[in-house]
Parts: C-alpha cells; sequence; structure tokens
C-alpha cells in the first residue's frame, strides 16, 4: 500500500531530527586527540553548535502530525527566522572567539530573545492546532503566523548578513590582528562557512515563500547533508598554532596611552625578542606570545607595534622575508618549500600569501 505524501513528510522531518541529535552528541562528546587538552582553543563555539543541533527536536510535532496547520506553520519559524538566527550565532560563536571578540553576544542575544518571544506569543493561536491530528487550525491567526514568520525572517536576514559581513572584513585584515601567519586565522575556512551560509539563507528563503510541504521535506533532506557537512568540517580543528591564553580581564581596563620613555623602552625590548632573538622564525607566533615574553599587556604591546613598527603582522613577515632572502642567497638549490620553512612561515602558501600581500 502506497503511503500517503503527509508519511514522507514525516519521514523527512524525522529525519532531520535524528540527524540533528547525533550531530549534537558527536559533537558535544567526540573531541579528537591531543586537542582535548585545549577544547575551548581548538574548539572555539562548539557548546553553541552542541545547542542549536538540539533544537531540532522541536520539530518532533510536526513527525507526529505532519497535517496539522499549526504543525506546520512551526516547521517554517523554525526554517526561516530560527534557522537564520541559528546561523548567525555559529558564526559569531566560533569566529568572535578566534578573535577574542566578545561584544557580539549581548545584542545578537536580546535582538533574538525579543524575536523568539514574539514569535512565540503570536503564534499561540496556531500552536492550538498541533494537537490536532486533523489540521483544523483558524485560517486567519494562520495567515498572522505566516506574516509574522516572513518579517522576522527579514529581520534575522539582516543579522545573519551583518555576520558574514564581519567575518569577511576580519578575514581581509588579519594583518592588523594578532596574528604572525594567515594560517592561525582559519581564513580558508571562514570563506567556506560564509558561502554554506550564503547557500543556506537563498534555500530557506525559497521553501518558505513556496509555502509548500513538498519543497520543505526536500529541504529537511538538504539540511540533513548540510549538517552532516558542518560537523565533518568541525571535527578536524582549523586552528594551527599553540593554545594562547586569553587575555586577563584587567588587561581591559588599559585604555590610556604609555607614556613616550615607556613606550621607547617596550619597543625595544620587543626588537630584542622578536628580531634578535629570532622569535619571528616561530611560524605559530602571535601578540599574545610576544606579550606574554616581555612580560607586559597585550593591548600596550599591539600599540607599540602599531606606532614603532607599522604593526605586527608586517613587522615580523617583514623579518621573514627578509630572512628568505637570505637563506635563498646561501642555499640557492633549496625548494620553495624548504625555504617558507626555514624562514617561519610554516608552508608554501603562506609564504606566497604573506610575500604577496606585503609587495603590493
Amino acid at each position: 500500500m502506497p503511503m500517503e505524501p503527509e508519511q514522507y513528510y514525516s519521514l523527512a522531518a524525522a529525519a532531520f531530527v535524528v540527524t540533528c541529535v547525533v550531530a549534537a552528541a558527536v559533537r558535544g562528546f567526540h573531541i579528537c586527540r591531543p586537542y582535548d587538552r585545549k577544547p575551548d582553543y581548538y574548539y572555539p563555539g562548539r557548546k553553541a553548535v552542541t545547542v542549536i543541533y538540539l533544537t531540532g527536536l522541536l520539530l518532533l510535532p510536526y513527525v507526529f502530525f505532519p497535517e496539522s496547520d499549526g504543525a506546520w506553520l512551526l516547521v517554517k519559524a523554525y526554517f526561516l527566522p530560527l534557522e537564520l538566527y541559528f546561523l548567525a550565532i555559529l558564526l559569531f560563536s566560533y569566529f568572535g572567539s578566534v578573535m577574542h571578540w566578545r561584544k557580539w553576544r549581548r545584542p545578537t542575544l536580546i535582538l533574538g530573545g525579543i524575536a523568539l518571544l514574539t514569535l512565540l506569543t503570536l503564534l499561540t493561536g496556531p500552536a492550538v492546532a498541533l494537537i490536532e491530528r486533523g489540521g483544523g487550525g483558524n485560517y486567519d491567526s494562520v495567515r498572522v503566523g505566516n506574516i509574522i514568520i516572513l518579517v522576522l525572517g527579514l529581520f534575522m536576514t539582516g543579522v545573519c548578513l551583518f555576520s558574514v559581513r564581519t567575518v569577511l572584513r576580519w578575514t581581509s585584515q588579519i594583518d592588523v590582528e594578532g596574528y604572525s601567519n594567515p594560517e592561525d586565522f582559519p581564513v580558508n575556512f571562514a570563506r567556506k562557512m560564509v558561502r554554506m551560509l550564503l547557500v543556506t539563507v537563498v534555500l530557506l528563503w525559497v521553501a518558505a515563500l513556496s509555502d509548500n510541504r513538498t519543497v520543505m521535506a526536500v529541504l529537511h533532506l538538504l539540511m540533513c547533508v548540510n549538517a552532516v557537512g558542518l560537523l565533518i568540517q568541525a571535527l578536524h580543528p582549523h586552528r594551527h598554532g599553540a593554545p594562547e591564553e586569553e587575555p586577563e580581564a584587567e588587561a581591559q581596563v588599559y585604555t590610556y596611552k604609555l607614556s613616550p620613555a615607556k613606550a621607547k623602552s617596550l619597543a625595544a625590548t620587543i626588537r630584542q625578542m622578536v628580531e634578535e632573538e629570532r622569535a619571528f622564525l616561530d611560524p605559530h607566533l602571535t601578540l599574545q606570545d610576544v606579550a606574554a615574553r616581555c612580560g607586559s599587556n597585550r593591548t600596550y604591546v599591539a600599540g607599540v607595534f602599531k606606532t614603532e613598527f607599522g604593526g605586527f603582522f608586517r613587522y615580523v613577515n617583514t623579518l621573514r622575508l627578509r630572512y628568505a632572502d637570505e637563506y635563498q642567497a646561501a642555499h640557492p638549490t633549496a625548494s620553495v618549500s624548504e625555504l617558507a620553512d626555514a624562514a617561519g612561515f610554516g608552508s608554501r602558501q603562506s609564504y606566497y600569501k604573506v610575500k604577496k600581500a606585503l609587495e603590493q
């Protein structure tokens, strides 16, 4: 006996729910060694990803009552404003942690909370239909619910695109951040995540505007693939440097400038450490490393790099390029990979990226 269309819709939703639960379990409990010693460094945003996967359980009413208007409205609410909101949280929780940028948390959570509260409040009427096997939802309340979903979807799309813009700005400004090697900021992973997010946004809007259960069932299956793909990408850490300690909270209170004498003294200390002691040959040297070894505050050190040396990234990699030229002169038969490794770039790709960036 052939299955009814509603049964296909239920199976597609069930596949998505099961995929989410399994992905949440793997992401929450599995950490590859030796990265389990510093999970917050190598897997930033891991807790947020786990919680977001678990929200797939919200679709259980649709799994059991796929014919219900209220359950259908719940699915559309999940796959537009909620999913868009989760995508923004994914980007911010991961790359915000990498950049030590926490300002996203309060406004994003407040805006998301307001939107979710509005959604739940205004969908109270349609939600009553969740317990009615035959649907029976009130047409007017369902129509109002659809309008609310679209309006909140537009709002969350704006939040999502803001997160994309922020991450792309970080990928283009790694030269002014605390990393001496482009590979230590997961640029390729960031761009891959942005592309995945933008494709997902398009799919979500296509499903929402079609208002068709068959299209939504296809979206369920595509989101299963998306969830598994994201999980596979996240299992291996995309940060290559040694774990650096979080800056002390007290460091945030140093907002005034160093005196000229202290700035000059700190610059001399930095030059001795980075240049004379050849710390620049460490392929994963970070601004935080320099600050710790100089016994100074990260904010002070960053300011001195900017004013005295033209920036951390530029100074360190200028020294590396100079050393690479010297090494090549001394070893004319050396390969580019050997040259890059000897000069502290870590890889041929990083050598070419830095060389291109600094010679523009």
